[in-house]
Order: C-alpha cells, then sequence, then structure tokens
C-alpha cells in the first residue's frame, strides 16, 4: 500500500536506517548540500533506506523536491505521502522493479524558493550539477536513469556534456513527471503520458536485467577510507581527493592515527601511486569479476 510514510511505525523505521551501509554515503552528502545551500535555497531531502541508495541500478530523476512539511525528518522516499510518489509506487510495482533496485534524486537538489514556480531555471540546473556528479560516483552500479519530465531531461544533457565520462555505462530514458499536473490536457495527451510512464519503467527493468558477460555485471561497493582493512588489500579500488583520482589493485592503506589523513597506496599501470585522503573519504571497492 502507498504513502506509508503516513505511517509513524513506517516512518520511525526509515530515520532510524538514514545511516545503514546503502545510505550513508548518499545522507553524508546531503549533510554536505544542506550547508552549502545556494541563498534563499531551501533544505535537501534524506535518502531512505527503503529504497536501493548505493546499491540502486536505476536512478528516477525528478525535478526538485516538493516542501517539506512533515513532521520529522525530510526524507524523499517511494513511499511519501503525496500524489506523485503514490504514481511512482504504483508504476515500479506494475512494472516489476524492486524498491531497492531504484534511488529517486533531484536535477535541483535543494527545496526551491517559496516564490519559485514552472520549470527549473538555468541557474538551478547548473547548480544541480556538481551535486549530480558526487550521486553518481557513489552509485556505481547505475545502468539506467529515467528521466521524469522535460527538466529532468533538459538538465541531464547539461550533465552528459559536462561529464561525459560519469554517465557512459548509464542509459538515458525520457519520461514524465508522476505528478498530477502531468497528467493536464485532453484525455489523448493524458493517456499518452500515463502509457509512456509505463513504458519508460519496462525499458528501465530490461536493462538492469540484461545478462552482463558471462560472470554477470561487477558488483561495487562504498568503503569510507579509515574503514579500509587486509580484507581489501588487491582489491581494485578507486578513490578521489577532489582534484586527481586513483583506480587500481589496493596494496596498502595507512593511518597513523584516527585525527590523521589515510594514505592509499594503489598499482596504477604497473606503477606504486599513494594519495592522502580524509578518514571519512568514499572509496568504492570492486567486487568479483564481469563487464562494468
Amino acid at each position: 500500500m502507498p504513502r506509508k510514510m503516513n505511517d509513524s511505525d513506517f516512518r520511525n523505521s526509515q530515520e532510524s536506517g538514514l545511516w545503514a551501509e546503502h545510505v550513508a554515503p548518499l545522507n553524508s552528502l546531503v549533510n554536505d548540500l544542506r550547508d552549502a545551500r545556494p541563498q534563499n535555497a531551501g533544505s535537501v531531502p534524506y535518502f531512505a533506506p527503503l529504497n536501493g541508495g548505493t546499491d540502486a541500478t536505476i536512478l528516477c530523476l525528478l525535478p526538485s523536491p516538493a516542501q517539506d512539511s512533515a513532521d520529522g525528518e525530510f526524507v524523499l522516499s517511494t513511499e511519501d505521502d503525496d500524489a506523485a510518489a503514490e504514481a511512482l509506487a504504483t508504476l515500479l510495482e506494475e512494472s516489476g522493479i524492486d524498491t531497492k533496485e531504484v534511488v529517486l534524486a533531484h536535477a535541483y537538489p535543494w527545496e526551491r524558493a517559496a516564490d519559485a514556480s514552472g520549470r527549473l531555471t538555468g541557474a538551478e540546473t547548473t547548480a544541480g550539477l556538481e551535486p549530480m556528479s558526487r550521486l553518481l560516483r557513489l552509485v556505481p552500479n547505475l545502468r539506467a536513469v529515467i528521466l521524469m519530465g522535460k527538466g529532468p531531461e533538459d538538465f541531464w544533457g547539461k550533465v552528459t556534456k559536462k561529464y561525459p565520462q560519469a554517465i557512459t555505462r548509464i542509459t538515458a530514458i525520457p519520461s514524465f513527471s508522476p505528478g498530477p499536473l502531468s497528467l493536464s490536457g485532453t484525455t489523448a495527451q493524458r493517456e499518452a503520458r500515463i502509457a509512456r510512464r509505463s513504458e519508460a519503467m519496462r525499458e528501465a527493468r530490461a536493462i538492469v536485467r540484461a545478462p552482463r558477460g558471462p560472470a554477470g555485471p561487477r558488483r561495487e561497493s562504498m568503503v569510507r577510507a579509515e574503514d579500509l582493512g587486509p580484507e581489501h588489500l588487491s582489491r581494485v579500488i578507486e578513490v578521489n581527493d577532489g582534484t586527481q583520482t586513483l583506480h587500481g589493485p589496493l596494496l596498502k592503506a595507512f593511518q597513523p592515527s584516527p585525527e590523521w589523513r589515510v594514505t592509499l597506496t594503489v598499482e596504477v599501470a604497473g606503477q606504486r601511486r599513494a594519495l592522502g585522503v580524509t578518514p571519512d573519504t568514499w572509496v568504492r571497492v570492486y567486487r568479483g569479476a564481469g563487464v562494468r
């Protein structure tokens, strides 16, 4: 039954799980964005543990968060108590897509100014580019993005131009917003939009469940630098310190004391390369073989 966030017990379960392993990296990003909000912008919703978080394979991209009117934490979920979330939950269920396969995000991650209306402005879509690039690094198994409206579609075009390497493995699927306003117009227009929303879901499901080589898709996880241990040695990792990225087998992770930076030694093109990062830096760790 949709709109479960209206149930206090269910909401409590979601709020208590905001720092579960699969959503902690994303909710750390949310805290960063809340601290760096543009002028006149509102808050940023947390990612709900109900959904796939960093393990998701499908991104449902919406324009911007609705104004938060619920008690408790501001959380984005397919079970939110509004018509758009209800429609999205129904679409997922009818298409056979599990909520754990999906992560929800916004082109403009902050609540818009109280007097804002209509489509996202150029300034808003530009402001959302860097947050989206960070999100994409944290959700390494994404294979499809459903562009839920014209605003997200235009925004993704900007993402493609600015961060082409980040989206090479992701298929963009145009669709319509799950919100009630997308169903305005004539009966024929409404029917066409409803049909397209369902078709987009089926396309995404087909993409993420298609075989990807004899060993299947290579799985990846996110680990904080300070938590890297002997079990991660020789595993292929990817780490970025804000200026450069190292990708290759982890040879050593050294931290003299908890308050010091972590020095990661990685084999890159047959050479040992070292990079110092803060203890809370998220490191992508690859698991198994197969096609990326």
